[in-house]
């Protein structure tokens, strides 16, 4: 399995009115970082994807994601546009066909992102297990909602590594995949994204 991360940014208006500044429908979040690690059988890490993304929908980043994420623009000098970083991410997958995320939210921005450079065609399927929704019934998550990742990781005695960060999708990514080796599902539920459904 490929366990997925992403960070976004999004529209924020500076004042001075450049681009940026409105939401753009066609995509609302900007995907700025994919991270992601490779499983084996027993959820074992066995390699490591990390990549940040020049923003060119919004091309200033959000205050609250520079406060969250630790990134500002200079972290984006030089680096590769969508096209070609989700285009290096495939070439990792290498025909894993299951996406495993924290949530359903990033599954929905990949789909927005790959459609608004026109990568694919309509319709989309994306074959995923949701890791969030496992974890939240297995910890017993009993305060509405969904459990947070950081807490996830906290509640089931995680270690927490100095060079792996949260809100950053390399970190996030890896817990995420700790978490999933933690609970070891037998066979988890394979869902289906379908952009025939997104109206």
């Amino acid at each position: 399995m490929i366990v997925l991360d992403l960070e976004f940014n999004q529209a924020f208006d500076f004042g001075d009115h450049e681009r940026g500044s409105e939401v753009d429908p066609k995509c609302r979040f900007e995907i700025i970082q994919i991270g992601a690690v490779k499983t084996d059988e027993l959820y074992n890490v066995t390699d490591s994807f990390n990549i940040l993304i020049k923003p060119i929908i919004y091309p200033r980043i959000h205050p609250y994601v520079e406060k969250i994420t630790g990134f500002t623009g200079k972290d984006f000098y030089g680096a590769p546009n969508f096209p070609e970083a989700y285009a290096k991410f495939r070439k990792f997958v290498d025909g894993d066909l299951v996406l495993g995320t924290w949530g359903y939210s990033d599954i929905k921005a990949l789909y927005r992102n790959i459609t608004y450079h026109r990568l694919t065609e309509d319709p989309v399927i994306i074959k995923y297990v949701d890791i969030q929704q496992i974890a939240t019934k297995y910890i017993g998550f009993s305060k509405g909602g969904a459990i947070g990742l950081k807490n996830a990781v906290e509640a089931l005695n995680i270690t927490i590594d100095e060079d792996k960060h949260f809100h950053n999708a390399s970190g996030d990514a890896y817990y995420t995949a700790r978490i999933l080796r933690k609970i070891c599902p037998d066979k988890p539920l394979i869902r289906i994204f379908n952009s025939k459904h997104i109206k």
